[in-house]
């Protein structure tokens, strides 16, 4: 790995505390001595076996799943993201600018064929919307006040009716379906034969901050039809996470960066109006759940303040809660809108969300209804004081969540005392409340993984193949050998030497797998780097969460030279009684065989195994003796 690269790891890893991502995560996290521990995200457990080091930036569990790494390989585990991915979630909170190696990147042109799919697939979608076919689309699109400007700036379109469009063209084209299928844009059914995702409907593509389309959202244009969702998104695939991605993001940055403000909005067509009026800081979320990449790309745009702007029925107080959920954990400023038409609309009018309000007022009557924002604790209290004993209760809990992801301790404590005064509780009892929130919460937690996750066989997990007892025991000398070279990284020429004899082979494919790395990593400079230089350079490497496992095991040695040593004869051994085996299992062999014809060799061998079953208790079976 190029040395700007590891530096810019390390400056992440720095501005980063470990800690503070875990706590983020982790609601039981509480810190005991100079460690800090909970249970443990990865596995259900009732007793806390999960350590957080903040002074050497690792993790480990101690409990089933016996896993550790640093601050990316936890957000890689509990994010389900890659090793990647989860750098550039860190790098972007950290302000570090990461610096890109061939080595880190995907195959050069890997993504190309599915980006190029998803323009064409766009351009024709676009085509069609200016079709007799696509005339109602566009008749939709001119009723809610949208430009032309405006549906070519987004890029608006409309999908045939017709089954078989893209498929029949690919195939009549002869361009292989699978970068569509990859995609999403087409399916092929139980028969095999393929057929259109989208049909018959308004094509919103969706773009990812760089402004590659990578999805689309497609609205059905009759309300009346209550058997079809009103909403269909592109499905997960290689280049489009709905929860990595904000809605028109591309076009607004600039201006967030300008102005600092970023404003948050419910529909596809809300945004695309504020931006046809002029408010080019306005996105939205899909689905109005707010998640933690999210939340690193509203901290990489520049916004210092957000304000959520949801309708203001029982969905949109909703989804502001769960908008919340992601952007609490940021230090910035976050206000809330509670929008209401009733003062705008003029007699016999109707207006039902912004896009209508932007449309007929224009942009100054949007910019009065964010005018009346409150600060997101101020609206969330407002709901929850009018509440019922047990409503409160509930609700007062949801408010706590919220206060648990807030990133400094005098932030948090500011808010259970507001709590208490404002609903007059005592502090004692809302800080007790709050105290006992994470309990509840991993409860909670376990509960949901156990609803939504299949077992980890059903999962695609692959086990180890079983090892013979034999193994085990080869696998455990391997195990310290490694701990102590990662110890005291001066033992990898030893290491080096050991493999060089290739008498002994670890039964155990992650550990030979590691053992080869790190001999690989010593020979440059004949020593490893440090834990922190290590764990940067093994990046997507598979054997890398075994790193801080095994280090922590060989701490309890005397030293790791001698758990070295010691681990090095406990493999000598195990080779010996593996050799003594198979000359047992030869003399049986050629006894049965012929014993007059093998005489000589079976003289020999018998021999050999004499002298190792009288050798000195002191001496490693299998080699010479003494004379």
């Amino acid at each position: 790995m190029p040395d700007d690269r590891k530096q810019a790891i390390e400056q992440i890893k720095l501005r980063v505390p470990i800690e503070e991502l875990v706590r983020e995560r982790v609601a039981g996290l509480r810190k005991s001595g100079r460690l800090w521990t909970a249970c443990c995200p990865f596995h259900e457990e009732s007793t806390p076996s999960f350590k957080v080091d903040p002074s050497k930036g690792t993790w480990r569990c101690y409990g089933a799943c016996a896993m550790g790494g640093d601050v990316i390989s936890f957000l890689e585990k509990h994010d389900n993201l890659k090793f990647n991915e989860a750098l550039d979630l860190l790098a972007a909170r950290a302000g570090v600018e990461l610096p890109r190696s061939t080595a880190s990147r995907k195959p050069s042109g890997a993504d190309d064929p599915l980006y190029a799919v998803l323009e064409r697939a766009l351009e024709f979608y676009k085509r069609m919307l200016h079709s007799s076919e696509g005339a109602r689309a566009l008749e939709y699109l001119r009723g809610r006040g949208l430009t032309a400007t405006t549906i070519e700036a987004f890029g608006l379109g409309f999908s045939p009716a017709g089954g078989e469009v893209l498929a029949q063209k690919a195939l009549a084209g002869g361009t292989s379906l699978d970068p569509m299928l990859a995609t999403g844009l087409v399916r092929r059914n139980d028969q095999g034969r393929a057929y259109d995702f989208f049909r018959g409907r308004l094509m919103i593509p969706i773009r990812d901050e760089r402004g590659r389309t990578v999805g689309f959202g497609a609205r059905r244009l009759d309300d009346s039809d209550k058997q079809s969702p009103k909403y269909v998104n592109t499905t997960e695939t290689e280049v489009f996470h709905k929860g990595r991605l904000i809605y028109a993001l591309d076009q607004a940055q600039r201006e967030v960066r300008s102005c600092g403000h970023m404003v948050l909005v419910e529909g596809y067509t809300d945004v695309m109006a504020a931006h046809q009026a002029g408010l080019r800081n306005v996105v939205a979320v899909l689905g109005t759940a707010m998640t933690d990449e999210h939340a690193a790309l509203v901290r990489r745009s520049g916004a210092k303040r957000v304000t959520l702007c949801f309708d203001g029925d029982v969905a949109g107080r909703q989804a502001t809660w769960r908008a919340l959920n992601g952007l609490v954990a940021l230090d910035i400023e976050i206000d809330v809108v509670r929008l209401t038409f009733d003062a705008t609309q003029e007699p016999g009018e109707t207006i039902k969300d912004p896009c209508d309000l932007l449309v007929r007022h224009g942009a100054a009557a949007f910019q009065e209804q964010l005018a009346r924002a409150v600060g997101w604790f101020e609206f969330l209290m407002a709901q929850v004081e009018p509440l019922a004993d047990r409503e409160r209760l509930q609700a007062v809990d949801r408010v706590l969540e919220l206060v648990a992801r807030l990133a400094k301790p005098l932030q948090r404590d500011a808010r259970l005392t507001e709590i208490a005064q404002r609903l007059g509780y005592s502090a004692s009892a809302v800080r007790e409340q709050f105290q006992t929130l994470p309990a509840r919460m991993q409860v909670k937690a376990q509960e949901r993984r156990r609803a939504e996750s299949p077992a980890p066989s059903q999962a695609g997990a692959t086990p180890k193949r079983g090892l013979t007892h034999r193994e085990s025991m080869a696998a455990r000398a391997w195990r310290e050998l490694l701990g102590a070279v990662l110890q005291d990284g001066t033992l990898v020429a030893a290491l080096e030497a050991l493999a060089s004899e290739g008498a002994h082979t670890c039964p155990d494919p992650e550990l030979a797998l590691l053992a080869a790395e790190l001999r690989s990593l010593g020979r440059v400079e004949g020593r490893l780097p440090d834990l922190s230089g290590l764990l940067a350079s093994m990046c997507e490497h598979p054997s890398r969460d075994l790193i801080v496992p095994l280090m922590q095991e060989a701490e309890a040695a005397e030293s790791p030279s001698v758990l070295f040593e010691g681990a090095r004869a406990h493999l000598e051994r195990v080779r010996a009684e593996d050799l003594r085996a198979a000359k047992i299992a030869d003399c049986k062999r050629l006894a049965a065989a012929s014993p007059i014809q093998h005489k000589a060799q079976l003289d020999e061998l018998h021999r050999e195994l004499i002298l190792e079953k009288f050798a000195p208790a002191h001496q490693v079976p299998g080699t010479p003796a003494r004379s």
